[in-house]
């Protein structure tokens, strides 16, 4: 992505239904993420922090394709592609067309015989691959240890940041803070969650809201600046990831997400008070 690339260890496994997770960066400043039922754990050696979140559910990429309702299959059209041999395996293509601009297409490519995910393309209105993801090797084990889950990166005396606190009910996903309105948001796409708390190594709460139309998603920030801080204002983009910001007077609004351009510009400006 963005004309770069990293290469990436993942060790997964589920165990009585619970999934373990270990991804471990192989270029750069060494990386490390810990992932478990309960709690994301984030190392980072080059600047010597440590990040604890809580765990969220989540799918593969193209995962809700496979459980789409009719919702979806109104947002993107579905076609099966030829096959193709990826990291020594029989892969079949599937391409993923969205019916207007504001979201990206895909192509996926699935191991024959499980139907793994072995390469995911993201493509923009011109079908430019954004963000390309894929295996150059896999194994799957009969079993995988304990002791490969657990971190190399040594984090004593890192700076460490929490947001992940007391278990708490989950808030109803229509819920939403009283004194904003988003005003337009794509078609297809519905509220999905929300909270009130924190960025990490912040003090000041934060309404967060997010969308989703089962398959993309953005995010909704509303924070209230305090100090000197120079705003974020205007559109950004890295990769797939865009992003766009404006005070509304005392607040910082911005949405991001990997969604194009002109979704974040459109539902950025239709961000009213209440």
């Amino acid at each position: 992505h963005s004309g770069g690339m990293e290469t990436i260890r993942v060790i997964h496994r589920v165990v009585d239904g619970n999934e373990q997770e270990r991804l471990t960066s192989l270029d750069g400043d060494r990386r490390e993420v810990l992932r478990d039922p309960e709690r994301v754990t984030c190392i980072w050696s080059g600047n010597k922090s440590v990040l604890v979140d809580e765990s969220r559910r989540r799918g593969l990429l193209g995962s809700a394709l496979f459980q789409a309702d009719d919702r979806l299959r109104q947002q993107y059209r579905l076609e099966m592609g030829g096959q193709a041999r990826i990291a020594g395996r029989a892969a079949r293509e599937v391409r993923v067309a969205p019916v207007d601009e504001f979201r990206y297409g895909y192509r996926l490519w699935l191991d024959v015989g499980s139907a793994l995910l072995l390469k995911a393309q993201l493509l923009d209105e011109k079908a430019v691959v954004l963000e390309e993801l894929l295996f150059t090797r896999i194994e799957l084990p009969e079993e995988i240890p304990d002791n490969v889950l657990e971190p190399e990166v040594a984090s004593e005396g890192f700076d460490r940041h929490t947001t992940a606190g007391p278990a708490a009910p989950a808030p109803a996903p229509e819920t939403a803070p009283p004194q904003w309105a988003v005003g337009w948001v794509p078609p297809g796409f519905h509220q999905t969650g929300y909270s009130r708390e924190p960025l990490a190594g912040g003090q000041t709460p934060v309404d967060h809201l997010v969308f989703s139309d089962g398959l993309a998603a953005f995010s909704v920030y509303l924070e209230r600046v305090t100090g000197d801080r120079k705003p974020f204002e205007g559109l950004s983009q890295m990769g797939a990831l865009t992003a766009y910001g404006k005070r509304l007077g005392e607040f910082q609004l911005t949405v991001v997400g990997d969604v194009p351009r002109v979704t974040v510009d459109r539902v950025g400006r239709s961000v009213q008070r209440r």
